[in-house]
């Protein structure tokens, strides 16, 4: 069953093939859900937390459970929302910098999947590369 967003944006700002199997590829990006890293840019250091739900009645997103992530439960496509919360760790506190949120589709293609990426809005914060890289990072 494909699990499809009816809002998804008709331009996406990035395409990219990734060499694993639909449903791999999937738990992959699900393992994201509720994970928190730490960077250093420049001088600051920005504390990532990152948030994944999935399409869940063509109008709205929910949360990722292990039922959905079986084999044969999600075929040809599926659409995930990604948020990005990034925070600046200072002396005071906790200072948000970036609170974007992406759009992604996964389009089962045999051995591999091809992912569109498109970000919610404009502005600063992070780009469809920048999530492009958090993709490929993800797990190690």
């Amino acid at each position: 069953m494909r699990r499809i967003y009816y809002r998804f944006p008709q331009r996406v700002d990035l395409s990219f093939a990734m060499g694993m199997p639909f449903i791999e590829t999937l738990r992959y990006i699900a393992e994201l859900d509720n994970t928190e890293s730490t960077k250093t840019t420049g001088k600051e250091l920005v504390k990532v937390k990152t948030r994944v739900e999935i399409a869940v009645d063509r109008a709205s997103f929910g949360e990722i459970t292990t039922d959905l992530l079986r084999p044969g439960a999600i075929t040809e496509a599926v659409d995930l929302r990604v948020s990005v919360l990034a925070l600046a760790l200072r002396g005071g506190g906790k200072v948000p910098i970036a609170n974007d949120i992406f759009y992604l589709r996964l389009t089962d293609q045999v051995s591999r999947t091809d992912i569109d990426i498109a970000k919610e809005g404009r502005g600063e914060g992070l780009d469809a590369l920048d999530m492009k890289n958090i993709l490929l990072g993800a797990g190690k």
